[in-house]
């Protein structure tokens, strides 16, 4: 018997409210230790490590499970589009970029995903990733 992808087996793609309360819970866990490096470390320092920190956070889980936390706690997993896989590094570091795409005009690529018909942001269309509900 062949096992279906969690891709396949709901294949009903987030929309932009629940995957924006994943986006809060994720900064949360990222903005406490960060501020205290803002803190405490020279400005180049903590811009440097926090770059470092916030891509390798997004970027491995991504690549690992396809749930940040804020994504885990949501019932949300990043998947490949186009076969319900888990992203590889360039995939995800490709995704990460769209990121700041869909941010710099007023994060439109963001609202995107809310009068998209398939639910996708920029960074989802650039990367060709889906933001799948998954059993929590």
């Amino acid at each position: 018997m062949e096992m279906q992808s969690p891709a396949a087996a709901t294949g009903e793609t987030a929309g932009f409210g629940e995957r924006f309360l994943a986006y809060l819970i994720d900064l949360v866990i990222l903005v406490i230790p960060l501020g205290i490096m803002n803190l405490i470390l020279p400005q180049a320092l903590y811009f440097i490590l926090a770059v470092i920190i916030t891509v390798g956070y997004i970027v491995y889980f991504w690549t690992s499970t396809g749930q940040t936390p804020g994504k885990m706690v949501m019932g949300l997993k990043v998947v490949k589009a186009d076969t319900g896989e888990l992203l590889d590094p360039g995939g995800a570091l490709l995704r990460y970029v769209g990121y700041i795409v869909s941010s710099i005009p007023f994060y439109l690529g963001f609202f995107w995903i809310i009068w998209d018909e398939k639910k996708e942001g920029w960074h989802d269309k650039i990367a060709k990733t889906r933001v799948i509900k998954v059993v929590k």
